[in-house]
């Protein structure tokens, strides 16, 4: 006589797989409120960032002073040449994310302005505090216009 044998999952085996995954997900569930924290803190660091160095470039196209300011969760590259500044980009941050007030001029030789002086803006998060669990990034303008994103303002940058 042959035997045949069948493929597949009985009840049982499925209920005690269902219920590992359940206990699985609930464990995992606290870690996810912290990455995505740091994914915004991140991408709102990235933002700066990239408007910083637009900012840069701009004043180096226009040949004139560009400033970058910070507030209120938005960030705004401004032309400083003509007789009335004018907006050239407004981009907001991710939600909760907030930078203190600061303003960073760039001059046309794309340095900062006036000349010598550096500049750094340090991103927060409502609700959080800056610390090893939570990277808060920081922008840093040197005098000689390099322009870095430390990932994690609570350590050295």
């Amino acid at each position: 006589m042959r035997h045949l044998t069948q493929a597949g999952l009985t009840l049982i085996e499925l209920m005690v797989g269902i219920a590992i995954a359940a206990m699985l997900m609930l464990s995992a569930g606290p870690f996810f409120g912290d990455y995505m924290a740091n994914s915004r803190l991140r991408e709102s660091g990235h933002l700066l960032y990239t408007e910083a160095l637009i900012a840069q470039s701009e004043a180096l196209k226009r040949n004139g002073t560009v400033r970058l300011s910070t507030s209120a969760g938005t960030i705004q590259v401004i032309d400083q040449a003509p007789a009335t500044p004018v907006v050239l980009r407004t981009r907001s941050f991710a939600s909760g994310v907030t930078a203190a007030t600061a303003t960073l001029d760039f001059g046309a030789e794309g340095l900062p302005t006036p000349f010598g002086t550096s500049g750094s803006i340090d991103i927060s998060m409502s609700g959080i505090t800056c610390s090893s669990d939570y990277r808060c990034p920081g922008l840093r303008v040197d005098a000689g216009g390099a322009i870095r994103l430390c990932n994690d303002t609570t350590a050295t940058c």
